[in-house]
């Protein structure tokens, strides 16, 4: 008989793992399903950004997006003290908001779109601007409560402590998907009492057995890796412009990254990488000699008809949790005590109503 304390996991990027910990928190038997290592997924070659507040700026209604993405991003505290990474946001430096003063919004007029979605910073007076290699006619906002996580080594962290707190780590395809069961590529049947699909775009994958996720769609993203001596001042930090973002790690800057709606391949575009570097020049720190050595990277990312992630019970029974576009940092732990609510019977976190994976699905 099947222990309604099993969970199988298909996914081993940020949300899976996410969900794979919080389970066995709760005391499920757990098996994570990845067809790749971790450091191949979508989610570890990532920025790592968990940042509300330069996500929600670009987006059609701020205000409510800063909303969500707050709501969720309450949920990261507590799980990162369990990890033992409650430092890494205890000591996160202040995001920056950067752009051109020549033909862009004034300082107080930036910082107003802001404060107007709830967003707290000031304004970065030209000195300090100066320290992270930026001039005249730049200009620039400092926003607290934005966090950055260097995605592959944290990822292979979790999965190191997935393993060493009794989860199972199979490297394998899934083939086919129940409410039950899961069938590997090489005809393995594996059952639990629960399963959740938490594989990026290739969640669409069994769309057949799981009708919500036919609803998903792919956005590639290139972003380009520069290994390089980090600039003490440039540390961990994050800074988003309209160009793109450039994040400061230890020894590596990444940038990027596109958005190319509806292609699912992992092909690096030539045309594209060039463009992506010619956005990168427009606001380079004095401390990044080039991009002549960048490595090119692409992922692909998974999205929605109305670009909100579907977190919950499909109405075949299969739990998922997928369609984050480019904010799986945000909502990994969010999603697994959604998950792990909903599994267990109990109320779920204020807002998970708006993830519900059956809006999709004609009822």
């Amino acid at each position: 008989m099947v222990s309604a304390y099993s969970l199988i996991v298909i996914g081993g990027g940020i949300v899976g793992l996410s969900v794979g910990l919080r389970a066995l928190d709760h005391g499920l038997s757990v098996r994570i399903v990845a067809k790749d290592a971790v450091e191949a997924s979508t989610s570890a070659l990532s920025a790592g950004m968990i940042a509300p507040a330069m996500e929600a700026l670009t987006e059609a209604d701020p205000r409510l997006s800063y909303a969500r993405y707050i709501e969720a991003q309450k949920h990261w505290p507590s799980f990162a003290e369990d990890l033992g990474l409650s430092e890494i946001l205890e000591l996160a430096q202040p995001a920056v908001w950067l752009w051109s003063g020549d033909n862009g919004p004034s300082p107080d007029e930036m910082m107003q779109r802001f404060t107007d979605m709830g967003a707290k910073g000031q304004v970065m007076r030209e000195e300090d601007l100066a320290k992270l290699g930026y001039h005249a006619p730049f200009q620039a906002i400092e926003i607290v409560g934005e966090w950055l996580m260097a995605a592959e080594p944290v990822l292979s962290y979790m999965k190191s402590v997935f393993v060493e707190r009794g989860g199972q780590w199979i490297e394998s395809e899934a083939a086919q998907v129940t409410p039950q069961s899961v069938t590997l590529s090489d005809g393995q049947r594996l059952e639990a009492g629960h399963v959740v699909v938490c594989a990026g775009f290739d969640s669409a994958a069994f769309a057949e057995a799981v009708p919500s996720l036919a609803a998903l769609k792919p956005i590639k993203g290139h972003l380009l890796d520069q290994a390089q001596k980090a600039d003490p001042a440039l540390a961990g930090r994050m800074i988003r412009s309209p160009w793109g973002y450039w994040v400061f790690l230890d020894g590596l800057a990444k940038f990027g990254a596109t958005m190319q709606t509806g292609k699912a391949d992992y092909e690096v575009e030539p045309g594209v990488v060039t463009s992506l570097s010619e956005k990168a020049a427009k606001f380079m720190p004095d401390s990044v000699g080039g991009l002549a050595d960048a490595v090119p990277r692409v992922g692909v990312r998974a999205a929605t008809p109305d670009s909100w992630p579907m977190i919950g019970r499909d109405v075949s029974g299969v739990y998922v949790a997928t369609g984050m576009r480019r904010n799986g940092w945000i909502y990994g732990p969010f999603a697994a005590d959604v998950l792990m609510a909903q599994i267990g019977g109990q109320g779920a976190p204020e807002g998970s109503e708006a993830y519900d994976p059956q809006r999709f699905t004609p009822h």
